[in-house]
């Protein structure tokens, strides 16, 4: 069997057609058909799986790293699949079984004068160690003195016992080190590599060499891990770096290494990003991997820490969440911002003050089937959005009680809105009761327009379908002119209404205009018997059931090119590890990165209780239990500082 698949070349050039020859237990490839062998791998000696995450990926583990390849459909994916098996389990002979064995008890058996590593005593001695350490724990909780002097004494003997053990087989791996280093130099010293072939290396990015051109075809291969900047520098300074052939995503991560070291850490050393495709493209229209459309939400695991309590003190799992933060559901909000832009062209004040209602209004549709809640930002985090329409940014000023405080504006508003709620479990709803505030200011005529968002309820925990649904009163205010107005959202019995109706008064108390609707759909104003439909729900994109029903504009909020690479802060939500494994089904990865967030957040919480200081929002003003916008952030940005002193927070 031949033909093409993509084949994982490294961070640089991402995936790449190489043609692949199945012959007897051997896959060779090449650069394409007919040109010469680029690489082989013995079958017999690998192991082969599929990759549930990505139907069309197959990896093959060749014991000092992986190849992994990708057909272009799930069918051809299998074929290859199904013939990769039959040819390993065809020439897996007993001599070739005999050499797995070996390879098991020694994975080094290939070098040649190496000493062998003793597995299963290490494994033995750690075991040791880790019982007798069990036992001293446990002893320590039934507050047994007598015994727990007794087990200190073993475990100094056994300590010492240990250590002498351990490092016996330290140092022959220290030896196995420097054999492989000689046999690596020999290989490359008999099969010289052309210039693609010195980028081929196995998936992680992580720990990667990277590879530069130099002058007289010399090449230099630095590993990120032993160099410190200055040294590179240094390293890199004394040649004339070539940049032909090096990708643009390439130069933008070494770009990032000198001046941002925080992104640019995270960005090379942890595995969310490693599956990231990371593209130039300002937009998309679907998430890098789609969940499961069966999956729901669980709650009976968790009644009984849930009922009566304040949900914002409660750690969720991560399968609860959708890939997006807080500061980023602040932001869809303002998906129809064009209708404050209309608004602020009317003359008559009691109509802007309308417009602005129907607008509130608007942003409850972004929510219809999403069961799932966002990410509790971490403290100090932010979102910056930048797009036609307006520029937002957005940051987590406190962290009990959560708050999240985000500012847009553009030529005719600013918007400035905090979500600080309370939320309580009563059996089978949640109930999410607002504190916040939002404050729109129309530019041409000056308004201030304050107002409380209405209650939600998710609903049907237990049994039923799971919705959302929006309901009660919204008082709005125009502080500037008097005007006045209310928006009811009806409750839903067995499922969400979406009904509304409101009006608008002007000073005096004369009702101006009527608006009825449907959050959901549609909603109008009616002025003097004239109806005008003022807001129309935009269409959602294909496949949305598999994208947590996100909205067009919400798949754009977590999007990463290379542009935002380089501009972002460390802190923005689109560099949040967690978050980012989850857009990409890495479920496991996911979990385990969302505790140790929370974990080093605990720990930066309790250096700053010992040192008996607040955390001060670096982009927002508080002042009587209000917050403002500093104007800050857009000016800080383009200068140095506002990358080397952003906090450290993922």
């Amino acid at each position: 069997m031949e033909g093409y698949l993509k084949k994982w070349v490294n961070f640089m050039y991402q995936w790449q057609n190489r043609y692949f020859i199945l012959h007897e237990d051997s896959l060779i490839y090449c650069q394409s058909k007919g040109t010469p062998k680029k690489g082989q791998v013995h079958l017999s000696i690998c192991s082969i799986r599929s990759v549930p995450k990505d139907p069309q990926r197959i990896v093959i583990n060749y014991g000092m790293s992986e190849m992994h390849l990708r057909a272009s459909s799930v069918q051809e994916k299998q074929k290859w699949l199904d013939a990769l098996l039959s040819a390993q389990q065809r020439f897996t002979s007993k001599s070739q079984n005999k050499l797995l064995v070996q390879r098991k008890k020694n994975p080094f058996y290939f070098i040649e004068g190496a000493p062998e590593l003793d597995l299963k005593r290490i494994h033995t001695t750690l075991t040791q160690f880790w019982v007798m350490q069990a036992q001293l724990e446990e002893q320590i909780s039934l507050n047994n003195t007598q015994r727990i002097s007794q087990l200190i004494q073993e475990l100094k003997h056994t300590t010492t016992a240990c250590a002498q053990e351990l490092d016996e087989e330290y140092n022959k791996l220290i030896e196995i080190s420097k054999k492989l280093q000689e046999k690596l130099r020999e290989t490359n010293d008999q099969n010289p590599p052309d210039h693609d072939d010195l980028y081929e290396e196995e998936f992680v990015p992580t720990e990667q060499f990277m590879s530069f051109k130099m002058d007289e075809d010399e090449f230099y291969s630095i590993n990120n891990e032993l160099y410190d900047d200055r040294q590179l520098v240094r390293r890199l300074s004394s040649k004339k770096m070539s940049v032909a052939g090096v990708s643009p995503l390439f130069q933008v991560l070494e770009q990032l290494r000198i001046p941002q070291p925080i992104k640019y850490k995270n960005l090379i050393n942890n595995e969310a990003f490693k599956d990231m495709i990371i593209g130039i493209d300002e937009t998309r229209e679907q998430l890098p991997a789609f969940k499961d459309p069966n999956e729901s939400i669980k709650f009976v695991s968790l009644l009984k820490d849930m009922i009566g309590k304040d949900l914002t003190k409660i750690a969720f799992p991560v399968t609860f969440n959708e890939p997006l933060s807080m500061l980023q559901n602040l932001c869809e909000n303002l998906e129809y911002s064009e209708i404050l832009d209309q608004a602020d062209q009317f003359s008559n004040s009691c109509e802007r003050l309308a417009y602005v209602m129907i607008f509130a209004a608007s942003g409850l549709s972004a929510t219809i089937n999403r069961v799932k809640k966002p990410f509790n930002p971490i403290l100090g985090e932010t979102f910056e959005f930048s797009c036609p329409k307006f520029k937002y940014i957005s940051e987590q000023v406190s962290h009990h009680p959560p708050i999240s405080v985000g500012y847009a504006e553009n030529e005719h508003f600013e918007f400035l809105s905090d979500n600080n709620v309370t939320t309580s479990f009563w059996g089978k709803s949640i109930t999410v009761t607002p504190l916040g505030w939002v404050n729109i200011k129309l530019k041409k005529y000056q308004d201030q327009i304050a107002f409380q968002r209405c209650k939600s309820s998710f609903k049907n925990l237990i049994m039923g379908p799971q919705y959302l649904d929006h309901y009660g009163e919204m008082k709005f205010k125009n502080e500037f002119t008097g005007d006045t107005g209310t928006l009811k959202l009806i409750e839903g019995s067995s499922e969400a209404s979406y009904e509304l109706k409101g009006f608008v008064k002007d000073k005096l108390g004369t009702q101006y205009c009527t608006i009825q609707g449907k959050w959901n759909s549609e909603i109008c104003i009616t002025v003097a018997g004239m109806t005008k439909v003022v807001w129309v729900r935009n269409a959602l994109p294909q496949k949305c059931d598999q994208q947590y029903y996100f909205t067009r504009f919400a798949l754009q909020l977590n999007h990463l090119n290379r542009q935002l690479i380089k501009t972002l802060p460390p802190t923005d939500s689109r560099l949040r590890p967690d978050q980012r494994a989850l857009e990409n089904s890495n479920i496991d990865f996911a979990a385990i990165e969302k505790t140790r967030l929370e974990q080093k957040q605990r720990l930066a919480r309790k250096e700053l209780h010992e040192h008996k200081k607040d955390h001060i929002p670096r982009w927002f003003l508080q002042r009587n239990g209000k917050f403002s916008f500093g104007q800050e952030y857009w000016k800080v940005k383009e200068t140095p500082e506002f990358q080397t002193q952003a906090y450290d927070i993922f």
